[in-house]
């Protein structure tokens, strides 16, 4: 026996009101239409809804009962277009997020964090990886959004978006203390002897440092330690004279994690990190909020 939900909504209304004329004054239908109701509902059942012989009306076990249900579906019936509102503002969902795992450590770790402070009901997925693999997966319809150079994407590609957050520079990092720390004015010849350490086959950041570091003059480097964890690479810089070449994003402007940007101008141009998304696909209203959100972050860090 199929019975509408509609009218257990309405038998609930009912039972609350205590009155034909009240419940259809809070549905917004009249008297008759609801007498027609229960006797439609009373019907279908076989058994009554109310006592006939009492003022206000007083439902029957069955159909206080039924007014429970009725009162359920609507409970669950004003929840589920809450939670269709909050999807349609980006309230809701899932957001799937990629960046090269120095931008995931600063700027990414940051940006998550406190939106997901205002957004509690939303997950976040954010995956370290290099251009090679984050590119993959966004082709693949496996990440909304990455983060990364806007070298990351081929000069004429129209399959992908590019918005531009903030503009960053590539530095020689070492820890705080470090002899070439120390110089007013360090020259290339300060840098031999430096013991290095490097950076995965599959980050860019290998080809920039060895540019850089030929344009200064420094050839055939040593380098000691090379790893794709942006944590163990700094970890070592702290306890060792290692150098490296690191975006100048990776280091906190206040010395906080020990480390500090040696007073050498690399001889390299600025590159722009960009939030990057797939032309083709429809952006969710979450997906265009964390961007915004990533834009406000990176302006209140790094400046337009």
């Amino acid at each position: 026996m199929q019975i509408d939900p509609r009218h257990l909504e309405q038998l609930a209304v009912i039972v609350e009101a205590g009155t034909l004329q009240l419940a259809a004054e809070r549905i917004g239908t009249s008297q008759p239409a609801l007498s027609r109701m229960i006797g439609t509902l009373e019907a279908r059942i076989g058994m009554p809804l109310f006592e006939r012989s009492t003022r206000p009306l007083t439902p029957t076990a069955l159909g206080l009962e039924l007014s429970h249900q009725g009162r359920a579906i609507r409970t669950a019936r004003l929840r589920a277009i809450e939670t269709v509102d909050f999807g349609s503002r980006g309230f809701f969902g899932v957001l799937k997020l990629g960046a090269p795992p120095f931008l995931c450590r600063s700027l990414m770790s940051d940006a998550v964090a406190s939106f997901l402070a205002a957004r509690p009901n939303i997950r976040i997925d954010l995956t370290p990886d290099y251009r090679s693999g984050l590119m993959e997966r966004i082709y693949r319809n496996q990440l909304d959004i990455v983060v990364g150079p806007s070298k990351f994407v081929d000069k004429g590609n129209t399959e992908l978006v590019l918005e531009p957050l903030f503009s960053d520079r590539i530095v020689i990092v070492g820890r705080a203390g470090h002899p070439v720390m120390q110089v007013d004015a360090p020259s290339a010849g300060d840098l031999d002897g430096i013991t290095w350490v490097g950076h995965s086959e599959r980050s860019i950041l290998l080809a920039d440092m060895e540019d850089a570091l030929r344009m200064l003059g420094v050839r055939s480097p040593r380098v000691a330690f090379q790893s794709e964890s942006a944590q163990a690479v700094l970890e070592l810089l702290k306890q060792s004279d290692f150098l490296t070449v690191l975006p100048n994003y990776a280091i906190k402007a206040d010395g906080g994690d020990g480390l500090a940007i040696a007073p050498i101008e690399l001889p390299t141009q600025p590159h722009v990190i960009s939030a990057i998304t797939l032309a083709e696909r429809a952006e969710s209203k979450l997906t265009s909020d964390f961007k915004a959100h990533l834009r406000a972050q990176a302006t209140a860090r790094y400046g337009a």
